[in-house]
């Protein structure tokens, strides 16, 4: 360690290199880091969906579940499934073993088997199988039609929404923006049982007759010598109109009945329930989706930069909510604000308790171990997100004991009369051992958490990585990079500072008048406070030690009897709440509406009564009917839809424009 250590001292120009170039490398990664809430992974779960129109939970866990499960029993590394029954809907949610290397192949067996299965039922649906991901929307724009007498067309608001919907999809940030909630467009055929009787028809003739009139094919090529000509027979329909034109009847005396001629066709959307109001106005919800790929901030800044310029008809309003980037922002701010924060403090201690020059390179390693760490998470694919972020938030109080600790044993030996070089070197060669040992011990404390398995080892992968590889620059940079910087007297650095920071040199006095004070009164503490505690124990220690052991058993025991209260992901105080209303299967879509527009009600009137001024602490309210996504979970619980299912989400003002928590 000591002839890596003098090699350093020694070739301090190829150091000033690494240094910069980390600098550099770390800023630019942190720059091109994709950032986002929380980590993305793959999830080791397999969804077989296959709709069943029409049946009752019953008959779905007798004509479908129970086959799938049956079929897909003899796939190895499965570990948990579990079968849900709906109306209308059945669920097979296959939980993979942790240590599955290829899911795809364990995804291909499952759909090879389910396609096996002859005896599904003759009105179910083709099933599908694929695999779970986690997929939250990153912000929702909401296009509020304007308050009129009965309201507008659900078609004319339809049509709004998917315009703004197309200008989002053009934006360069933008893949993925769908209507969330809306009713799919439908053409219904109406045609009484009389009409039916007289021609001799049935609805499936009328649906067997549409389709096979209402195509598009290929018709060959002919060949001739001035080219080749594409053939291709067009009678494909799209709205209702075309679609009654269609000939569904030739009579004996050749006259040809159209579906128009024999009932009504009208374009329309599909009888399900779907209800969605914005602040109580009604309007439609275009969810912006990320994938795993894109930068959340800068998606999110482009689809507000859209919304603060877009024009829409007269009387329409557009609205954001459920911005996911408000928080990765916020803790942004706050790690650099953190960052600035214990620069200052350890530059300004060091400068009262040592000099100038060490607090200045000392206090230079916080940004050198965050860049560092910041290249090394870009070149293994990692994010900068919740976790990531509060694992330098903890790193940062850490990072610089090392380099305190050998800066000031070097000065210690400057002060024994050694000049710099020999001082650097041997300080540092004195230190390394207990510097080294302290580093790995906290290494070691972390490093369990890269050896988590299952979903949750996904989910925390990135925290102890970024910590553990902001330690490992720490020591670095104290063992081989500080020394040589203090063993210069003056640098080309402290010299550009110098010229830089001339005016101020009249405060220097001051800062030597501070600087004896600070000494004289450390030594006063370790001479009548330290020194006589330190002889006590010394001279006590199995008092000091069963002292210890007992504060080590009541601490163990406040969290053991609850008094002091354990939790994973402690609760703070959020800008979003959600209420779901769910009722049996079959309940009255009035039923629901009605439930959801009290808790709306309730909403509106309790930000009024809580607010201190006249703006209300409830800045939006989301009101909806027939279908909720659940955020965040995955499986059939994921989405749930009809008319027995509503939700509203209440989005509050900044936590700093109100007194009131969530809770």
């Amino acid at each position: 360690m000591r002839s890596l250590i003098s090699w350093t001292v020694r070739n301090m120009p190829a150091m000033n290199t690494l240094v910069v170039a980390i600098l550099i490398v770390g800023a630019m990664s942190f720059a091109g880091m994709r950032r986002e809430v929380f980590p993305e992974f793959e999830l080791e779960i397999i969804l077989v969906n296959v709709p069943y129109p029409g049946a009752t939970p019953e008959e779905v866990e007798e004509g479908i579940c129970q086959k799938v499960e049956e079929a897909c029993r003899s796939v190895s590394g499965i570990k948990k499934l579990t079968s849900v029954a709906q109306e209308g809907v059945g669920f097979c949610v296959f939980e993979l073993d942790s240590g599955t290397k290829d899911v795809q192949k364990v995804l291909s067996e499952i759909r090879s088997e389910v396609e096996r299965i002859p005896s599904l039922p003759e009105l179910a649906e083709d099933p599908k199988v694929e695999q779970v991901t986690l997929r939250n929307p990153a912000i929702k724009v909401g296009v509020l039609a304007p308050r009129v007498a009965g309201g507008v067309s659900e078609s004319e608001l339809r049509d709004v929404a998917e315009l703004v919907r197309d200008d989002l999809l053009a934006l360069p940030a933008v893949s993925a923006a769908n209507l969330q909630g809306a009713r799919d467009y439908e053409i219904d055929i109406e045609i009484s049982e009389r009409m039916l009787r007289k021609y001799g028809l049935s609805l499936r003739n009328v649906a067997d007759i549409v389709r096979r009139e209402n195509l598009e094919l290929p018709g060959g090529t002919i060949r001739g010598e001035s080219g080749e000509i594409l053939l291709r027979g067009k009678n494909k329909r799209y709205v209702g109109d075309e679609i009654a034109t269609l000939p569904l009847v030739t009579l004996p005396d050749g006259l040809v009945l159209t579906v128009g001629d024999l009932g009504t066709v009208r374009d329309d959307f599909a009888d399900i329930t779907a209800t969605n109001r914005i602040n109580g106005q009604q309007g439609m919800v275009v969810s912006i989706d990320r994938s795993s790929g894109e930068d959340l901030l800068a998606m999110t800044e482009a689809v507000n930069a859209y919304v603060a310029k877009v024009s829409l008809p007269q009387g329409y309003q557009i609205v954001t909510w459920a911005d996911q980037s408000i928080d990765v922002r916020d803790r942004l701010e706050m790690l650099l604000n953190t960052g600035a924060q214990g620069l200052l403090i350890v530059f300004v201690i060091l400068s009262l308790f040592l000099n100038l020059k060490i607090a200045f390179w000392v206090a230079l390693g916080i940004p050198f171990c965050m860049l560092g760490a910041g290249g090394l998470m870009f070149l293994t694919d990692q994010t900068l997100n919740m976790l990531s972020m509060f694992a330098f938030l903890m790193a940062i109080g850490i990072v610089v004991d090392d380099a305190i600790v050998v800066s000031d044993n070097i000065e210690r030996h400057r002060r024994l009369g050694k000049k710099l070089v020999p001082a650097a070197i041997d300080g540092t060669a004195e230190v390394a051992p207990s510097v080294v040992s302290s580093v790995t011990t906290t290494v070691i404390t972390f490093l369990p958490l890269c050896f988590v398995s299952g979903v949750m080892g996904k989910f925390i992968a990135v925290m102890p990585f970024a910590f553990i590889t902001a330690l490992i620059m720490s020591l670095g940079e104290s063992l081989l990079i500080l020394p040589g910087h203090l063993s210069h007297e003056k640098g080309l650095v402290f010299t550009v500072l110098g010229w830089l920071l001339f005016p101020f040199r009249v405060f220097l006095p001051v800062l030597t008048w501070l600087q004896k004070g600070c000494d004289q009164g450390l030594q006063w503490v370790v001479r009548n406070c330290y020194r006589p505690l330190l002889d006590l124990a010394l001279a006590n220690r199995l008092s000091t030690m069963a002292v210890a052991l007992s504060v080590l058993m009541m601490a163990v025991a406040l969290v053991r009897s609850g008094v002091t209260p354990f939790s994973l992901f402690p609760k703070i105080d959020a800008n979003r709440l959600l209420a779901k209303v769910t009722f049996p299967d079959g309940t009255p879509s009035s039923v629901t509406d009605e439930a959801t527009k009290r808790i709306e009600q309730a909403a509106f009137q309790t930000g009024q009564e809580l607010s201190q001024s006249d703006d209300s602490i409830v800045r939006l309210v989301h009101r909806s009917v027939g279908q909720i996504a659940a955020q965040g979970e995955v499986g059939p619980d994921a989405r749930v839809s009809g008319s027995h299912v509503g939700a509203v989400a209440i989005e509050l003002v900044d936590g700093e424009s109100r007194d009131v928590t969530s809770d």
